[in-house]
């Protein structure tokens, strides 16, 4: 295996913009890809693989009152074909652990102890995202244990890899609990002063694409202290790095989502972050202080199938994404790789079906953006005293 990763990162200094097969998919081993089950006694069900520590399936009870032929709705976008994960060529993150940095860093590097520190830049060479050509997301895990409720994945991230400095190991415990809550909880050590912030990169759509409904628009969503987020670059590159501002929300403004709840679909065109607007911002949750423990931070609603999402954790910010660049309504996409077929789990009609434009939300917990790069910003920075920790969980339940 070490030999492996050495022969992959050897390659990746190389070069970055390396076809899918670099990524060696057929190779894998046999446990990469293999089905791991976790459920409760209540019907929620969850499917992961090693490959990533990805969640690819989450099946949670819907409401019976909306005539739905299921009693439960698998929630997450993914593929069936679970080598997908790895071999897709526009990779989506579809569910993935992400680490060593979640988001981006400017510039590919960032200072730690006096010295810069480069880092794989795979957005061309203006930024790193979500820890490099070979984040946490292309590895494959080890499961240390695995019961009914609950999977824990291990890794060991080297020294040097991806340019990250110090040998980080990490564990995280995947659950889901009677209460049909799907936890996650993150533990990192070093042996030397490091940075790291991981998040999970879960696509949900609470539709389900139940009654032909495959996009989020009608979903509410609610943040109630959210009321900065991180100012982004916007047009006319849209790279979406870190300026090092905080940004207080309007009331009434498209990112006013803490003084009431509000669809999606009211303001997305005002979006910034793309030329056809949409969401991927940073939103600032500024009930936050430093070692507190997990709270509730946000709400996600449908009607179609009734299920009621809570975020809760112990972090200071989530991005929230809306499947921007998803394009399954586009007749020629222009490109290939994001015109992904959907799920059985999630097709309801006799012909194909895609994941369409503004099909998902994600709700990832983070620390601020590129604050490796931002003093001023809560420190990313971790020592032999001092680990890591981060637990963050999404509680599911039906709507009267």
């Amino acid at each position: 295996m070490k030999l492996h990763l050495l022969l992959l990162f050897a390659l990746v200094a190389v070069v970055c913009s390396t076809p899918p097969s670099f990524f060696n998919c057929s190779s894998q081993p046999a446990t990469a890809f293999k089905p791991i089950v976790i459920q409760n006694s209540k019907g929620m069900t969850g499917t992961m693989i090693a490959y990533g520590a990805t969640m690819t399936h989450l099946a949670v009870r819907n409401s019976p009152s909306r005539g739905l032929k299921d009693k439960t709705s698998d929630v997450l976008l993914g593929w069936d074909d679970l080598t997908q994960y790895c071999a897709n060529p526009e990779h989506t993150y579809f569910g993935a652990s992400i680490g060593r940095i979640a988001n981006r860093i400017k510039n590919c590097e960032f200072p730690l102890n006096g010295e810069i520190h480069k880092v794989n830049c795979n957005e061309k060479n203006f930024d790193t995202l979500h820890g490099g050509v070979v984040g946490y997301d292309r590895r494959v895990w080890t499961v240390e244990r695995h019961d009914t409720s609950s999977v824990t994945f291990s890794l060991d991230s080297p020294d040097g890899e991806m340019g990250f400095p110090g040998d980080l190991a990490i564990n995280i415990t995947h659950s889901i609990t009677e209460d049909n809550e799907w936890t996650i909880k993150y533990a990192a050590t070093t042996t030397t002063e490091t940075v790291v912030a991981m998040t999970n990169h879960a696509y949900f759509n609470l539709n389900a694409n139940l009654h032909n409904h495959p996009d989020v628009l009608e979903h509410v969503l609610m943040v109630p202290h959210g009321d900065s987020i991180q100012a982004v670059t916007g047009a006319p590159d849209y790279h979406s790095i870190a300026t090092g501002k905080i940004d207080k929300i309007v009331k009434g403004s498209p990112w006013d989502f803490y003084s009431a709840p509000k669809a999606l679909g009211t303001d997305i065109d005002q979006g910034t972050v793309t030329a056809k607007g949409g969401y991927d911002n940073a939103f600032i949750l500024s009930d936050w202080e430093q070692n507190m423990s997990s709270r509730p931070v946000a709400s996600v609603e449908s009607a179609i199938t009734g299920i009621k999402l809570e975020m809760w954790t112990d972090q200071p910010s989530i991005q929230i994404y809306t499947g921007n660049f998803l394009n399954g309504t586009d007749a020629v996409p222009s490109s290939p790789s994001f015109h992904l077929a959907r799920k059985a789990s999630q097709t309801f009609g006799s012909g194909p079906e895609y994941y369409q434009w503004r099909g998902a939300i994600t709700l990832e917990a983070q620390q601020y953006i590129d604050a490796v790069n931002n003093p001023q910003f809560p420190s990313v920075v971790i020592n032999k005293h001092k680990g890591y920790s981060q637990h963050t969980s999404y509680k599911f339940s039906v709507m009267p």
